[in-house]
This record gives C-alpha cells, structure tokens and sequence, in this order.
C-alpha cells in the first residue's frame, strides 16, 4: 500500500492519526471501566437501589469516598436508564436498602432520637448480622475515621444487640440462652467478637 495514501510521509498527518488512535484506545479503557474511580474518591460500581414505594433500580452507586474513606449519609446513584446519567443524592427520605460489590446496605433505626442510619447486611438469616460506622473525633476533611459497631437482629424483630468485645462469652451466652448448642460452640472454640459472623451462621444454619 502507498504510504501516502494515509499520509504517513507526512509528519503532522502521522501525528494526527496517532492522536486519533490514543483517543481511541482511551475511549475503550473507559468503556471496559478502567477508568472508572474517579480522581476525587467518588468510585461508581454495578449496583442497585430498593425506594421506599417498592421500585428496585438498577446502575451505579457510590456509597464512599475511597480517597478519605467517608461513608455518606445519602448516597450517590447513576439509573441505567437514564439517558442523561445524572448523578442522584438518594438518603433514608428515598430509599429503605441497596446494593453494590455483592455488599448489601439497610438503613436501619438504632435510637428513635437520631435518623435512621446505613448498616451493611454482614450475615442474612433468622439471625441478622449488621455492622456500622461512627464517625470518631479524630477524622478530618482529608481523613475519616470511625469505630465500627455490631449489631444482632432477629428477622421478626425490631430491636438491636449491640455486640461488645467486653466480657463477649458471657454476654453471648445471655443472649443464646436456652440454645446450648451455641453456647457449648462459643465456649469450645473460645470465640471472640471478631468472630461473630461465624456464630450466627451457625446460629442460622441449625435453624
């Protein structure tokens, strides 16, 4: 083939379709989401949202800053059928649950006084396990930190127990009480708070 037909003799038009091909190349990097964290921290995934009247949506979520580790009060959702992809702010007012990265999100009322609050559902069961985050004193603008809580709840239940490291095989042993099983496993394997979820999968798979 002559190479002036592309014009590749000629020095600017070598440039020009060298441009044309980074542009290309990019454009397919960002299709395939490569490029998909975005350099201030807002990192979009697959994901979905339950609203309150009952709709599942399906497309984007960010639920953190993965640059200061913030978790958002009110997420933020890009709808795969919105032709516009504008992003949504959608808190507890909107939404009662979510999904994205195989995690799933509830927002979940821990005291009357304050609004509802994000929990991530750790273990699904009879026996729900749910962990959370408490913004300490210590974060800043450019560096969150939180203490991170455990929750039990009973599927038919609307009540808490807040898991404690504190005295744990004795306060786990109250709250199994009359299920000996449990309570012998706890003991045998001389279980700690960190491993909680492995006890309410047991819990739930004798159910």
């Amino acid at each position: 083939m002559n190479k002036n037909l592309l014009g590749l003799n000629n020095p600017i038009s070598t440039l020009v379709v060298m441009k044309n091909l980074i542009l290309i190349f990019v454009g397919i990097l960002l299709s395939t989401g490569i490029f998909a964290q975005d350099k201030k921290g807002f990192d979009f995934t697959d994901g979905w949202v339950v609203m309150k009247k009952g709709d599942t949506l399906r497309g984007k979520v960010c639920y953190e800053n993965t640059k200061t580790g913030e978790k958002f009060e009110k997420i933020k959702f890009i709808d795969a059928k919105d032709a516009t992809q504008q992003k949504k702010s959608y808190g507890v007012e909107k939404l009662t649950s979510f999904g994205t990265k195989g995690l799933v999100f509830e927002f979940i009322v821990l005291d009357a006084e304050i609004p509802p609050m994000i929990m991530e559902r750790v273990v699904t069961g009879d026996l729900n396990l749910y962990r959370c985050w408490f913004k300490t004193q210590l974060s800043t603008p450019q560096k969150m930190d939180y203490v991170v809580g455990m929750f039990l709840k009973k599927k038919e239940s609307t009540e808490l127990y807040e898991v404690l490291d504190k005295k744990f095989q004795k306060e786990m042993a109250a709250y199994f009480k009359g299920d000996e099983d449990i309570v012998k496993l706890i003991k045998e394997k001389n279980y700690t708070v960190k491993d909680i979820d492995k006890i309410v999968i047991a819990y739930n798979e004798k159910e």
